[in-house]
């Protein structure tokens, strides 16, 4: 057999927002997120047109629950393909849709959807996909198996690409967002909060002698590890009380890397996460109180709130609130009345954002704060220009579950990789 593959046709688009809409209706209670995924997705590339709807759910369970809606959609549910993809279930409708449901988080879905993600920016490496596909359509296969399976050398080598491209870019927007939160306080402020910052080239790293925990304690943009390295870091936090962190990227941490750091006195503390997604509009269900963006006039109240939330020492006020106003970071505050109830910015670094400081007060959780801050800073990024939105958070398990890890990926955020967390005692 041959595979049929034609040039790009922009009627794709409206075939999956035809489809997604009725899947959405029929099976909404079981979807965090739902997209357009595989070559149609990708404006200008040559594809099979067949359309491929990708769809996160919490769990495998709640992927099962679709069967017996997506079938009464019209889709055929293939369970032959279970045992090989335990983690997915999968549905057809025969050359015209593709319907792969996985739980949001995994890798099956992230990495394919990172990979289209590239291949939408990078005309080199669309070109190259397109041309390889170009050529497999062309011979008389077996089955399609064959021609998937010619495809997965290019496939992996775009997906490692993707991958160092993403992470590469999420480490230098995280740092230089990092560096710009505390760039704009006063000496007084750094004092008063025995507060230290190092910026040196992509690296960034801060201290604050009277917090002993490290998220005020710790290294980002990290691109290698060497003994010249962890002596410059080491100078920056002799004489700290307590302990710092070393944020590192998987990608770098080879077995030789760990052993210098355990010479050195460091130790796996555990793993935060990292997400990205691109600024398209995302829907929140909305909120009963007030959101607007806030100046300087609220700076004080801002950075208040967000020592009370996060058990910051209020000696950090006043460096929290000195990036509030800067052209650099947008910020936005929800309020019951006059009374604040939460809050959350945004870092524009040229086409790329860090979402930062989000926090609401205890007794307003659950009330869709978070999903409309979420919505109002990637409009803000959106409108000047960003492409690519980044942030991070802690991981979610049985024994510390992590609301904001589910909220990132309703809102369609793509998992990036758990970064380690080494850290040293004083």
């Amino acid at each position: 057999m041959k595979i049929n593959i034609v040039p790009y046709d922009p009627a794709w688009k409206t075939k999956y927002k035809t489809e997604s809409e009725k899947i959405i209706s029929a099976c909404r209670n079981n979807i965090l997120y739902i997209e357009h995924a595989g070559s149609t997705s990708v404006e200008g590339l040559a594809a099979k047109p067949i359309i491929d709807i990708y769809i996160g759910t919490k769990s495998v369970e709640e992927a099962e629950a679709m069967i017996e809606p997506m079938i009464a959609l019209g889709y055929t549910y293939r369970s032959d393909y279970n045992e090989k993809l335990p983690f997915r279930r999968y549905f057809v409708k025969p050359d015209e849709y593709h319907v792969h449901v996985t739980p949001s988080y995994h890798p099956f879905r992230c990495s394919d959807l990172r990979f289209r993600d590239y291949i939408s920016i990078n005309k080199e490496a669309r070109d190259k996909y397109e041309k390889r596909k170009l050529e497999l359509s062309k011979i008389d296969w077996p089955d399609k198996f064959g021609y998937t399976d010619a495809k997965d050398e290019i496939c992996n080598e775009i997906k490692k690409e993707s991958l160092e491209f993403f992470g590469r870019k999420f480490e230098e927007t995280e740092s230089a967002a990092t560096y710009l939160m505390h760039k704009y306080a006063s000496a007084e402020a750094m004092k008063k909060a025995s507060f230290s910052l190092l910026r040196k080239g992509t690296l960034t790293a801060i201290r604050s002698d009277i917090f002993p925990g490290f998220s005020l304690n710790r290294v980002l943009g990290i691109s290698y590890i060497d003994n010249d390295f962890l002596d410059t870091v080491e100078e920056f936090y002799k004489g700290k009380p307590g302990k710092f962190a070393l944020q590192i990227p998987p990608d770098i941490l080879t077995d030789e890397k760990i052993q210098l750091l355990k010479s050195r006195g460091y130790t796996y503390s555990n793993s935060w996460v990292t997400f990205y997604r691109d600024s398209s509009p995302v829907i929140s269900r909305g909120t009963d109180l007030q959101i607007k963006e806030i100046n300087k006039n609220q700076a004080a109240e801002f950075a208040y709130m967000l020592s009370e939330v996060f058990a910051f020492p209020h000696e950090f006020d006043d460096i929290a609130a000195s990036s509030i106003g800067e052209n650099a970071f947008v910020s936005y505050m929800a309020f019951d009345g006059s009374k604040p109830a939460g809050s959350a910015g945004v870092y524009i670094i040229d086409d790329s954002a860090y979402l930062s400081f989000a926090n609401v007060l205890p007794e307003y959780r659950r009330r869709g704060i978070q999903g409309e801050l979420l919505r109002l800073r990637i409009d803000a990024a959106r409108s000047r220009g960003v492409k690519w939105i980044f942030v991070d958070t802690g991981e979610d398990s049985e024994e510390n579950p992590n609301p904001s890890y589910w909220n990132m990926l309703r809102h369609g955020f793509r998992l990036l990789y758990h970064r380690p967390n080494y850290i040293k005692e004083q």
